[in-house]
């Protein structure tokens, strides 16, 4: 029989070892904690791509927001100055 390094020794390539042999309860538990693993993953990325969006319109806000400063700051000077000339006329 040809070597194969993907077999692990001692092992015919049809077989895994015994059912309820101990490499298969290793094998099992691994597959858990892989899947566990990829669960997680799979949330976290949900997470990042709603936070994305929460990010987008934050920064939507932020600019309507930028705008709206710059508007109020540009009446309120007009409005000092008018106030000033009027006082100035009196």
């Amino acid at each position: 029989q040809p070597y194969d390094p993907y077999i692990p020794s001692g092992s015919a390539p049809g077989s895994q070892g015994q059912p309820g042999g101990p490499g298969n309860q290793r094998t099992a538990a691994i597959q858990a904690q892989i899947d566990d693993t990829v669960g997680i993953m799979r949330e976290n990325i949900n997470k990042v791509a709603d936070r994305g969006e929460r990010l987008d319109s934050l920064q939507d806000k932020t600019d309507n927001l930028a705008v709206s400063a710059l508007g109020f700051r540009r009446g309120a000077n007009k409005v000092r100055k008018d106030m000033w000339w009027k006082d100035m006329k009196m």
